[in-house]
């Protein structure tokens, strides 16, 4: 070769050379660590961590939801095929041999069958099912590489190839088995269960946990609380995903020591009902009774505790269990305590009194007038709910009969703004806050609103609208010496940390002197009385203050007029403990609340005086004469 020529190719192989080494120096050290970090990458694979929602409980302790932890397995049909099941033997010498005894989906399903109690050739059938095709599936893991070379490494887990689901609902012992195993391939996914275990009981107040009917602004939909409870404390029940990465080796194992990083996921939490569990379940059971026997639209039962404001139970009729959830029926799992508005009717009558019992207008003991018929002074004329001659009663036989002429005589006696303050005071007109969806404020026009004959309607509770809970907070008030209390139905929250933090109610209001408040409970007391409106109210062993109201629903529509019967009461009424009120909405007979609704409130009362272990009255009640004699 001549001398120029080998100088050329000495030359050629020297740049080359230099080129090459070049090159290397930019992989290894410029962009080495670029390389490598790219190189976990490809290799890292990551899974969401869940934790348990935070549980609801009774006032007793009794779990009304829950979650329970269970897990999906799918398969991956693209990367089991290249699955190989090795057996490792070691020999007498200490050597490890190892052998290839099966390989893809079939050698998959002999190992699995047996954990998902199923036949292992229809399990390799499914396992061997690809549900896209391979240049279906090559796209797609061209888009999780395009994701993970801009540093999104949680991308593939978003977006993987589709998987085939092979079983629901495992247990985390048969997931961890599985997991054991090692398969490529094979995956098993968490997911939580939300559990009711008393059924319908208090599914009126917990709610439900399902998909919500419209896509969340992810775009992929989330299960979270669309109704109740499972609704107004979604973002305290709801617990906080963690996550979980690492570094893997061709086999799918962990490699150990390669990158592994964990943000562990939180638990919800724990919220603390006031409600009794058994005393909500029996209000539910007089509810729907007195619904088949009086066939009105719905009814309501409700006991508040008179000195916290805390409600022990909400009875609605017609509660479905939240376990048969169907997304777009939320209405079957909310209370109409707070969502469904009524006129009070003759109920409100107590609070007319009270204001002329405030101002000194008058005294239990004042005579009134009551006729069966009456014209007052703007012309209006209001009468009874039958005729009677003129009787010469007190304004404590006025409530005891529920005389609608004596009430406007006496309401005559106070002004229409400070009727109507008291009212607002008593929390009518407006929401109470309590934890139920859907709460109304009811219907209060302000007083100078009031027409010629509205502002007679009001004093015996018409021409406005209330809900039942309002209603019974009322009763309550008065029961508690005038005081109001927020009424509520959380006591409080355990957090992940066992910390338990009660809620905060603020202080109670007072609303009318102690001393109207414990003459309007002794003037209730004649409602139960052979001369009041409804004598079968009274219990044995407990005196009892009630109210009876029957309120007229004044409508064109056919199938929007009618009565809501309702009765409430105080008992023991020398000491009150208890508020209870039931009322049925447009009832198909019977019509008066001292007929529907007292039934229901006498089961009812008589088992929240029970439940609370509540001494019975060793006195009987102290009436106040009902005529003039």
């Amino acid at each position: 070769m001549s001398r120029p020529r080998l100088t050329l190719l000495v030359g050629l192989f020297g740049m080359a050379f230099l080129g090459l080494t070049v090159v290397l120096f930019f992989v290894q050290v410029v962009y080495g660590q670029s390389y490598a970090q790219e190189g976990i990458r490809n290799r890292m694979v990551g899974q969401v961590l869940t934790a348990e929602r935070g549980k609801i409980y009774d006032s007793t302790g009794q779990v009304l939801a829950s979650s329970s932890t269970r897990y999906d397995l799918v398969a991956d049909p693209v990367n089991l095929s290249s699955y190989v099941q090795i057996k490792k033997t070691e020999d007498e010498n200490g050597k490890v041999h190892r052998e290839i005894i099966g390989r893809g989906p079939l050698a998959a399903a002999k190992q699995l069958a047996p954990l998902l109690k199923m036949n292992p050739a229809e399990l390799g059938g499914m396992l061997t099912q690809n549900p896209h095709s391979y240049e279906e599936a090559e796209a797609e893991e061209n888009k999780v590489n395009q994701e993970r070379a801009k540093g999104n490494t949680k991308y593939r887990n978003q977006y993987r190839r589709n998987y085939q689901l092979v079983a629901k609902d495992l247990t985390p012992e048969v997931a961890r088995q599985i997991n054991d195993l090692h398969i490529v391939g094979i995956k098993t996914i968490e997911k939580s269960q939300r559990l009711y275990p008393r059924g319908d009981i208090a599914a009126n107040i917990i709610g439900t946990f399902a998909y919500p009917a419209t896509k969340t602004p992810e775009g992929a939909p989330k299960r979270v609380g669309v109704t109740g409870i499972e609704k107004l404390e979604q973002n305290v029940l709801k617990a906080t995903p963690g996550y979980w990465e690492a570094e893997i080796g061709g086999n799918g194992a962990v490699i150990p020591g390669g990158e592994e990083h964990e943000t562990p996921a939180v638990p919800g939490t724990d919220v603390h009902l006031t409600i009794n569990a058994d005393l909500n379940a029996f209000a539910q059971k007089v509810a729907d009774e007195t619904k088949e026997r009086f066939q009105p639209d719905w009814v309501v039962a409700l006991v508040e505790e008179v000195k916290t404001g805390r409600l022990l139970a909400i009875g609605d009729s017609g509660v479905v269990n939240p376990q048969n959830a169907k997304p777009g029926t939320p209405v079957l799992f909310s209370s109409r305590a707070a969502s469904a508005t009524y006129p009070p009717g003759s109920t409100a009558k107590v609070v007319t009194v009270a204001q002329a019992l405030e101002e000194a207008k008058i005294t239990p003991l004042t005579p009134v007038m009551s006729y069966g018929k009456i014209t007052m002074p703007n012309g209006e004329t209001f009468q009874d709910s039958h005729q009677h001659p003129a009787i010469n009663m007190t304004a404590a036989g006025i409530i005891a009969e529920s005389s609608n002429t004596g009430t406007v005589q006496i309401g005559d006696k106070v002004s229409d703004e400070a009727r109507y303050n008291l009212m607002r005071a008593f929390g009518w007109g407006e929401k109470t806050g309590v934890q139920l969806t859907d709460e109304s404020a009811g219907i209060l026009p302000k007083y100078d609103k009031w027409g010629g004959r509205t502002r007679y309607a009001t004093m015996f509770g018409q021409g406005f609208n209330t809900t039942p809970l309002q209603v019974v907070n009322m009763l309550a008030t008065i029961g508690n010496g005038g005081v109001k209390n927020k009424v509520h139905l959380v006591d409080g929250y355990t957090k992940p940390d066992g910390h338990y933090e009660k809620v905060d109610l603020g202080q109670p209001k007072r609303v009318i002197s102690e001393k109207t408040a414990k003459e309007l409970v002794r003037m209730m007391e004649g409602v139960v009385t052979e001369e009041g409106t409804a004598p079968e109210a009274r219990l044995d062993g407990y005196n009892v203050a009630g109210k009876s109201g029957t309120s007229e629903l004044l409508s064109k529509n056919p199938n929007e007029s009618g009565v809501v019967a309702s009765f409430g009461g105080i008992l023991p009424a020398e000491n009150p403990v208890a508020a209870v009120l039931v009322v049925a909405y447009r009832p198909k007979s019977g019509v008066y609340g001292g007929v529907v609704a007292v039934p229901a409130f006498k089961q009812l009362a008589l088992r929240t005086m029970q439940t609370l272990g509540v001494r019975p009255s060793e006195d009987g009640p102290d009436l106040f004469p009902l005529k003039v004699e």
